[in-house]
């Protein structure tokens, strides 16, 4: 219902207003009435007054439809939020954790309706099932803290959750001590005696991995140019990752720190040039010039870049065929890492080297040091400090 009056304003001048009643308020529940003014014309304010219904009505679906709105519907509104703001590789995981892990248990439930007790019912479940349920808690969890920014949950039922303690599993020590780390190197050199030259990409890789602690997304990204043959220096600054669509990309690292030179040894630029020198040879007998500025240091027989879980095959057909202590990749920066500190680096030395954001994290790497190295510090003290 609307009332329209004429009406004369303070120079004189006739106009038209109108109130009217628009309905109901979808949040408050209350009345909504309205008051317009300084029309020319009474058909100005009737379609003004129309204009304000149909908007009053579109807005009261969308309202509507958000106190309502359901888990799966809110983490595509928060996944394009989310988009704007992280790296591709992380919205990857992110999708990979909800997707996998959690739309089976949350998809179609009102957000409104998903209490912390059923939040916490379902990180027991991970928890008994998962050793990454911490992070599947965590990604839910911002979905739902991106339903309390918008004002479609009063609060954030997961964060409300306890974490479960993690259950203790004995792990396999993930690095080798300078005798293992050799009887590697041998192994390796074996393999690549029997496979020919391609193979000494091989060596190059792992040599970088041992050699220089560099992450394995962070070697894969090199290309030639990051290296100063005669500066005998290399420049960290990119890492390989996979988008959400499963695609490889080329990014910045996780922080600035992950950014830095570092010195290389002369048998690292050594294996490096040798490796330089079969890759052109190899790639020039089937097609491909790797002269260009872009080329990179590892690349399939395409020339193409690698998927990160490559390497992870060339290391497991090496650790199977000569039988060798189990390592993973990752084993190789804290070999790297340990015996920095056993040949007498210290700790602000090691946390440049491997590009940490901050000193507690080199620290925690000092765990890795080989038992015997540690006793030899409690003797090293004890001999110091005797008097």
């Amino acid at each position: 219902m609307a009332t329209f009056n004429q009406y004369e304003k303070k120079n004189g001048d006739k106009a038209w207003k109108f109130q009217a009643y628009l309905g109901i308020d979808s949040l408050t529940g209350k009345p909504v009435k309205t008051t317009r003014r300084n029309f020319r014309t009474k058909k100005e304010a009737q379609l003004e007054l129309s204009r304000l219904q149909v908007e009053f009505e579109k807005n009261s679906r969308l309202l509507k439809k958000e106190s309502t709105i359901t888990f799966k519907e809110l983490y595509l509104l928060w996944l394009e939020q989310y988009r704007l703001r992280v790296k591709p590789s992380t919205v990857a995981t992110s999708k990979r954790f909800i997707e996998d892990y959690a739309l089976c248990h949350f998809e179609n439930m009102e957000v409104k309706n998903i209490s912390v007790i059923y939040c916490q019912r379902i990180v027991n479940l991970w928890h008994e099932k998962y050793k990454q349920y911490p992070y599947f808690r965590k990604a839910v969890g911002q979905v739902l803290q991106f339903g309390v920014q918008m004002e479609m949950i009063d609060s954030n039922p997961m964060r409300k959750t306890i974490l479960p303690r993690k259950k203790e599993v004995e792990q396999f020590p993930n690095f080798y001590n300078k005798e293992e780390l050799e009887t590697f190197f041998n192994c390796l050199d074996h393999h690549i005696s029997e496979s020919g030259r391609t193979s000494t990409k091989l060596l190059a890789f792992f040599r970088l991995l041992a050699f220089t602690g560099m992450r394995k997304s962070e070697a894969l990204a090199l290309q030639w140019t990051d290296i100063d043959i005669f500066k005998n220096q290399l420049t960290i600054g990119k890492t390989l990752a996979l988008d959400e669509f499963g695609e490889i990309i080329v990014q910045e690292p996780k922080t600035k720190s992950s950014q830095r030179t570092i010195k290389l040894d002369k048998e690292t630029v050594r294996i490096l040039d040798q490796w330089r020198t079969n890759q052109k040879k190899w790639y020039l007998e089937r097609g491909f010039n790797t002269l260009n500025q872009e080329q990179f240091l590892f690349t399939n027989k395409f020339n193409s870049l690698y998927y990160p879980q490559a390497p992870n095959d060339w290391l497991y057909n090496i650790l199977e065929k000569y039988n060798l202590p189990k390592i993973t990749l990752h084993g190789f920066r804290h070999t790297h890492a340990s015996l920095l500190f056993e040949s007498g680096a210290n700790f602000a030395e090691v946390k440049e080297r491997l590009g940490h954001k901050d000193i507690k994290t080199t620290m925690n790497i000092y765990t890795h040091v080989t038992p015997e190295k540690i006793q030899e510090t409690g003797e090293r003290f004890a001999n110091y400090v005797n008097f």
